[in-house]
């Protein structure tokens, strides 16, 4: 991936990249779940893509998302270049944590 903090391997026989978000979670202050439901309804009214946190995973999944490529390409293309956008959004994730406090990130994930 070319997403400054994200680091992810190529999937294979499958449709779906957990990418590692865990430095955008420690720069943002929020948990991996806090940034899936952040970037489904938190950072920007009229687009959103939805993903799974982590921790929807177990323990070992904090600090990672979960996305399925079962889209098509012009669709996936489009949540690939929103993520940059969205991540970019300190204001609006302060004001989602505000909202959610219960996605703050209380300790910083191994990187």
């Amino acid at each position: 991936t070319k997403i400054p903090g994200i680091k992810t391997l190529d999937p294979m026989a499958t449709f779906y990249v957990f990418p590692n978000v865990a430095p955008i979670c420690n720069r943002l202050g929020i948990t991996s779940h806090g940034l899936a439901l952040y970037l489904l309804e938190g950072a920007d009214d009229r687009f959103g893509v939805a993903c799974l946190g982590g921790e929807c995973f177990g323990e070992a999944g904090a600090g990672f998302l979960r996305f399925s490529c079962a889209e098509p390409n012009e669709r996936l293309q489009q949540a690939i270049d929103f993520l940059p956008v969205a991540l970019a959004r300190t204001d609006r994730v302060k004001a989602y944590l505000d909202q959610h406090p219960r996605f703050r990130l209380t300790q910083p994930y191994s990187v």
